[in-house]
């Protein structure tokens, strides 16, 4: 007799607008998951058949979507992709450099001071703010822990939720990954001696334009800005343009199946992102043979270690050595094996797998009969 097989829908009802790697994260997770037996359905749809699976894989779910699934009998496992507070790297304040204490210094006081500017305006705006943040912090709180498991991307990201947030919901490191077959045969392609580019959607968080504000003057190298307009920040992308010199070209229309020949035509691949639990990218541009530059806020570190260059997205200084470094030093081999090796979505569908086991072993909740 054959074991059933397990029908795992992977819910995204919110964003699925936008494209990222969140999307990328759901669309090949599900596809490796469905190579290795698991019945994948993949849903973007507010409202999907809920009793037709065993079990929900939730990507950026309120507690109201959570309360469906128990309604249903489903059990949930979440993928968080949650940032932290204030933007910066955490862990026990023993283990946090000067500077990182310092952003957190400023974030406290960004906040502080949002606070007192609404009590000049009056009672009303005050509450109102403190509505707003106490609203976006319970609801945050009551959906992970409404969930049966967490599948952070990192171990810091993980401590992240258990201190700020004080959840205590069961994780399970899952690390992000790339298409290995699409993107490690170009590690020896030959590129262009001074060629930057950067991939993600053209927003305020991704920093495009701090990258390019940093390199200005720099005119011998080619930065190649490739990724889609954010529908919610048009200013942005005039303001990006605007900066620009004529050493930078946008590519706002490439697919993802083509970024691999756009990896492989440049030396650096930078990202310099105001905050990353990785950045997806980055894991392809080193599969594919970039140096890597990345953001010193998050968790990149857990993934690249010594193998890549971080800058401080606050500081034009920063991202300009780090650019500037690794396009002197070039491509490393060792991280583009590490990379082809250790995070391929195989071994994310595996670790994911593990998890769902996990979770019905548990039987939190039951799963009912299908009518």
């Amino acid at each position: 007799m054959t074991s059933k097989r397990l029908k795992v829908l992977f819910w995204m009802p919110y964003h699925g607008r936008i494209p990222g790697g969140h999307q990328v994260q759901l669309v090949e997770t599900s596809r490796a998951l469905s190579v290795l037996g698991v019945d994948t359905s993949d849903s973007y749809d507010p409202d999907p058949p809920l009793a037709d699976f065993d079990l929900v894989h939730g990507f950026g779910l309120t507690p109201l979507d959570i309360l469906k699934c128990r309604e249903s009998g489903r059990p949930v496992v979440s993928s968080p992709i949650y940032w932290g507070r204030s933007y910066t790297t955490s862990g026990p304040r023993s283990d946090r450099t000067t500077r990182v204490v310092l952003r957190d210094w400023v974030g406290r006081s960004w906040r502080g001071f949002r606070y007192f500017a609404a009590s000049l305006r009056g009672r009303g705006p005050l509450i109102r703010l403190m509505l707003e943040e106490a609203s976006t912090d319970l609801e945050q709180i009551a959906a992970y822990s409404m969930a049966d498991l967490l599948l952070v991307n990192a171990k810091g990201e993980g401590a992240n939720i258990r201190h700020e947030l004080g959840v205590v919901t069961p994780t399970r490191i899952v690390p992000n990954a790339v298409n290995t077959s699409r993107f490690s045969p170009y590690f020896e392609s030959v590129r262009e001696a001074r060629s930057l580019i950067c991939v993600g959607r053209l927003e305020p968080h991704k920093n495009q334009l701090g990258l390019i504000k940093a390199l200005k003057g720099v005119d011998d190298v080619k930065i190649t800005i490739v990724g889609p307009d954010h529908p919610d920040h048009p200013r942005y992308r005039d303001a990006c343009r605007r900066a620009a010199g004529a050493n930078v070209s946008f590519l706002p229309n490439v697919q993802h199946e083509q970024l691999a020949e756009l990896y492989a035509a440049h030396r650096v691949h930078a990202l310099p992102s105001w905050y990353e639990t990785t950045g997806l990218v980055s894991l392809e541009a080193a599969a594919a043979g970039c140096a890597v530059v990345t953001t010193d806020r998050g968790h990149a570190r857990e993934y690249f270690g010594s193998d890549a260059w971080y800058c401080d997205p606050a500081h034009p200084a920063s991202i300009r050595d780090a650019v500037l470094q690794a396009l002197q030093h070039g491509p490393s081999a060792e991280l583009a094996r590490r990379v082809a090796t250790e995070f391929s979505w195989e071994e994310t569908a595996r670790q994911t797998l593990a998890g769902y086991r996990y979770v019905l072993e548990r039987g939190c909740p039951e799963p009912r009969a299908r009518s």
